[in-house]
């Protein structure tokens, strides 16, 4: 047909499918939820790639818990190094009303099944949970319970440490937040964001946040971190609490300096064989100046806690700590809300990576193109590169939900990132590891229908 012969009809069709031929080449990208991209901010200063999710991650679901008051199942898996997975959880008691029951469920990696499942212990929080191993491979788990303080609002108010030891789980106190300062209530509310690391000679350590002694509810804002180590072979004997940072008193008891420390510790047994715990910070927080703020570490060096900023001037929402293979401590953050770094460009919720090569912090970033970060786990694979197990909330403008579970691997200097799950709310309480064949793992946990989920490749 002659060009000058086109019917109005035709016309039209060409224009439109001219029109859509554009749109695919020009926006490649656009989708909805459980788009690994996501964001609206900005591409993480180049240092940082994008996969879509694919669909060779298997799924193995491991538990359900209620539907009822429970609101942090707290999950937590350690690795035994053979191929035996142990995920510790919370769940509503079916004992007593209001209370919750730690549970265990011990996992054959390589059979892909279950060896045992237990009840640990009942207690009437369910604020924190620690997990770790004993010398011997024995799970043990720390929490908040123990006994009720005399006054305040009562709860259960101590570090507690159960340990399995045969097939009977027995509980032992960690730490009590001694005050010998107060002459009338000597212990007080301790246990909220507890961390536990066990070291070559089988000593555990628990790092912990204090908030006020007995009934004074004075210095319910401004919270201690304490440390104690029990020996794995006497439990039953009291460990030396030991302030690691917190805020500091005049003679008479009156506060000089407060100061708001410890939320969020994660504890790590450094290449010298001491703990050292990283944890948020907001030093004398009745000042508005951001830099009071920030991830502070505490490493132990054999006689006292030496303490120092990692970064500076955000709020932090969530910590994962580890070595890579040269000894060097490495940490995984979650930034929430905005900041400005040195060169004046404003960065908000995001995830971070650093590394401490002698005396010295190098940061750089994971994933700045979504709210994202929280429930993040840090490990290295065979090659001793870092990986993140991390929550995607939704992009910075909140115009996109994704609550998706997000994985970040570094090859070089670039993060590869891909979404490893998209279905629902899914992606907290997340454990990342990896076994001896170098396939990577990840426990976590979905919202959505409540469900503890094994993700591996």
């Amino acid at each position: 047909m002659h060009p000058s012969r086109y019917r109005r009809s035709d016309l039209f069709a060409l224009f439109l499918a001219w029109c859509l031929f554009l749109a695919a080449a020009l926006f490649p990208a656009c989708g909805g939820k459980g788009s690994a991209s996501g964001g609206d901010s900005g591409g993480n200063d180049g240092n940082s790639q994008v996969e879509p999710g694919t669909d060779t991650w298997q799924r193995v679901a491991i538990a359900t818990v209620s539907d009822g008051g429970l609101l942090l199942p707290q999950v937590k898996a350690v690795h035994d190094g053979t191929g035996m997975l142990h995920i510790s959880y919370f769940d509503d008691s079916t004992y007593t009303d209001g209370h919750y029951t730690l549970h265990h469920v011990a996992w054959d990696m390589v059979a892909e099944a279950e060896v045992s499942r237990e009840q640990v212990v009942d207690v009437d929080n369910c604020r924190t949970l620690a997990a770790a191993l004993d010398p011997d491979g024995m799970p043990l788990v720390a929490y908040q319970g123990g006994q009720v303080r005399a006054g305040g609002s009562e709860q259960q108010s101590d570090v507690m440490v159960s340990v399995l030891q045969g097939s009977t789980w027995r509980e032992y106190t960690g730490g009590i937040g001694f005050v010998e300062r107060n002459p009338v209530f000597e212990d007080g509310l301790a246990g909220k964001h507890v961390a536990m690391a066990v070291d070559g000679t089988g000593l555990i350590h628990l790092c912990y946040q204090f908030f006020y002694e007995g009934i004074d509810a004075m210095n319910f804002n401004y919270p201690d971190l304490l440390h104690v180590a029990k020996d794995r072979a006497a439990l039953d004997s009291a460990g030396e609490e030991v302030t690691v940072e917190g805020n500091m008193y005049n003679p008479n008891g009156t506060a000089s300096e407060q100061n708001r420390v410890g939320a969020h510790a994660a504890m790590v047994i450094d290449a010298q064989g001491n703990p050292a715990v990283f944890y948020s910070a907001d030093l004398a927080p009745n000042m508005s100046d951001s830099d009071t703020k920030g991830l502070r570490v505490a490493i132990y060096d054999g006689q006292a806690w030496q303490r120092e900023w990692v970064e500076q001037g955000f709020e932090v929402s969530g910590i994962s700590c580890g070595l890579d293979a040269q000894g060097n401590l490495c940490v995984a953050y979650s930034v929430e809300g905005e900041y400005t770094d040195s060169r004046g460009v404003t960065h908000g919720r995001c995830l971070k990576f650093a590394t401490r090569i002698g005396t010295a912090w190098t940061t750089s970033f994971v994933d700045e193109s979504t709210h994202c970060g929280q429930h993040c786990s840090l490990a290295f694979d065979a090659s001793g590169n870092p990986a993140i197990a991390y929550y995607a909330l939704q992009n910075h403008s909140g115009s996109l939900i994704l609550k998706d579970l997000m994985l970040a691997r570094r090859s070089g200097t670039v993060w590869d990132r891909q979404t490893v799950a998209s279905t629902g709310d899914i992606g907290t309480y997340n454990t990342l590891l990896f076994d001896n064949s170098g396939s990577a793992w990840i426990c976590t946990y979905s919202g959505t229908d409540r469900t503890i989920y094994l993700f591996h490749r």
